[in-house]
């Protein structure tokens, strides 16, 4: 057994969800938000960048590519250790999770997500939240953004971080490269011996 394979082993019980995790943590905090697309000024922003999650004091990290083609898709790609766990895309009508350690999907709109944690989220409230449009949270809940800079004409956030104190999660993205209105292609196809997750 290499050392890649081995690190994966002994985090198998956090890093094989660490992708739905992450996801669904964002998903379940937010409330509502105010629509305001119109002060994004860019097309499209690709971003790589580390994050943290963390609970009950136990913290996971991973590598991340988030494209966000505005009113149109969210893609994201996460690694750890060098090795692609999973991906997601995310569009206005419908979501699509695959766990690459699990060799699982979800594919299906947000109704069965929004029953399995209890509250109302679309695309746009993730939209929001990514391009650090403020959003209306529970008074349990903190979003935070830090180390504002300009790109440019462009003005973005370097640290985003996502904290839940009932649920005892934290979820913090680090910005290392940040594109604008150049994106690069994504796929996302499921493999064929990948199964359905059912709700």
């Amino acid at each position: 057994m290499d050392c890649s394979t081995e690190y994966l082993k002994h985090y198998n019980c956090f890093v094989k969800n660490l992708l739905f995790i992450s996801l669904f943590f964002i998903f379940s905090i937010v409330t509502t938000f105010a629509q305001t697309n119109d002060t994004i000024s860019y097309r499209s922003i690709y971003y790589k960048g580390s994050a943290w999650v963390s609970k009950d004091d136990q913290y996971r990290h991973c590598q991340f590519n988030l494209i966000n083609v505005i009113d149109s898709f969210l893609y994201i790609q996460v690694n750890v250790a060098g090795i692609e766990i999973g991906r997601a895309l995310a569009n206005p009508d419908k979501i699509l999770l695959i766990n690459k350690f699990e060799k699982n999907y979800y594919d299906g709109d947000y109704t069965a997500l929004q029953i399995l944690l209890g509250i109302d989220f679309d695309f746009n409230t993730l939209q929001a939240i990514f391009n650090g449009i403020p959003v209306s949270v529970p008074e349990n809940v903190e979003i935070s953004y830090q180390g504002v800079s300009t790109f440019d004409e462009h003005s973005f956030f370097k640290i985003l971080t996502c904290e839940s104190f009932n649920y005892g999660y934290k979820l913090e993205l680090e910005i290392k490269k940040i594109t604008f209105d150049d994106v690069p292609a994504v796929s996302v196809t499921v493999p064929k011996n990948f199964t359905p997750i059912i709700f």
